[in-house]
């Protein structure tokens, strides 16, 4: 019997879904291998066991060779209960109570006491009072100097003309403070640039004095502005001897050669950190430090090798010592 085409489809399809469907009777899937055949887990464990238990062995050893050495075998080294501490209690317990009673008779013995000295006298209390400076006399060179002057004879007043005293509050600008300086000022020295620093105090006007050059383990130069009022000029009265640079540390002085700095209206004067003998006879000195060597010293720290300070060093306040 002959088949026709549709037929044929039909066996064809009918053939491609129980070929889809067949499954194959070989296993092709790979064996399962087992690493611990390989890697042998279980021995590498037991090896790992085996060597810490001995280590530990070996640990344990040498402890009791380290105990036995420093006893030198006179004691059980092995033992392995602590022995037991004699605590004589009875004996502290008594020691406890003599003390105790040795404080209870002290205290007795503090409470019996009276003292010679009568602390209800209030008088006898007082604070000391301070000693006064001794009275200032004027050098006879001076005395010489200024012999057509009417020099008072107010012992206050003599110490307010002739060795005014002024102080600086100075402080590293928005930085931190650094302290105050008093300087004793000699007039006999510089009459005319004392008065003008115990004018620019007396005024508060700090913003005229820069300091504008800083050496460590020289000085700090300054420069001080003028104004209409000044009487530094060109003619500046000075006396070299007045203040020695090898006695004193913290000493104000300037140099009579420099003098382009007055015709701009600058005063420049320099500080020095530590005692100067070599300026002796060439630059004069007019003041002195004599309270906040230190604070002085903290100037240094702000130096540079060219003389620019790293931070700019201000006077905050200032005033003049009565």
């Amino acid at each position: 019997m002959l088949s026709t085409p549709e037929q044929r489809k039909h066996e064809y399809n009918l053939h491609r879904e129980r070929v889809h469907r067949a499954k194959a009777i070989v296993d092709h899937q790979p064996p399962t291998i087992h690493a611990g055949n390989f890697v042998r887990f279980t021995k590498l464990k037991e090896d790992v066991d085996t060597y810490f238990g001995q280590y530990m062995r070996n640990v344990r050893l040498l402890v009791s060779l380290n105990g036995t050495l420093r006893t030198k075998g006179e004691v059980d080294s092995f033992r392995t209960t602590q022995p037991a501490i004699q605590r004589d209690l009875r004996a502290k317990l008594r020691q406890l109570n003599q003390l105790e009673l040795d404080n209870l008779a002290f205290g007795a013995r503090i409470l019996c006491v009276k003292g010679d000295l009568d602390t209800r006298r209030p008088r006898q209390f007082r604070q000391k009072r301070k000693r006064r400076l001794p009275k200032f006399t004027p050098p006879h060179a001076l005395l010489r100097k200024y012999e057509n002057l009417k020099i008072p004879d107010d012992d206050s007043r003599l110490r307010s003309l002739f060795r005014p005293k002024i102080w600086f509050d100075m402080e590293v600008k928005g930085y931190r403070p650094l302290g105050v300086i008093v300087i004793q000022l000699y007039t006999e020295a510089a009459p005319q640039v004392v008065l003008e620093l115990v004018r620019l105090c007396i005024k508060k006007d700090m913003e005229r004095l820069q300091f504008v050059r800083l050496f460590s383990g020289l000085w700090v130069d300054a420069d001080l502005t003028l104004d209409s009022k000044t009487l530094i000029n060109k003619n500046i009265e000075y006396d070299m001897r007045a203040v020695d640079h090898g006695i004193h540390s913290g000493v104000f002085h300037f140099s009579v050669e420099d003098g382009k700095a007055n015709r701009r209206g600058i005063f420049s004067f320099s500080i020095s950190f530590k005692r100067l003998r070599v300026l002796n006879g060439r630059r004069v000195g007019f003041g002195h430090v004599v309270r906040g060597a230190k604070t002085l010293n903290c100037v240094q720290d702000y130096s540079t090798k060219n003389g620019k300070p790293t931070k700019e060093v201000v006077i905050m306040n200032c005033g003049v010592i009565h």
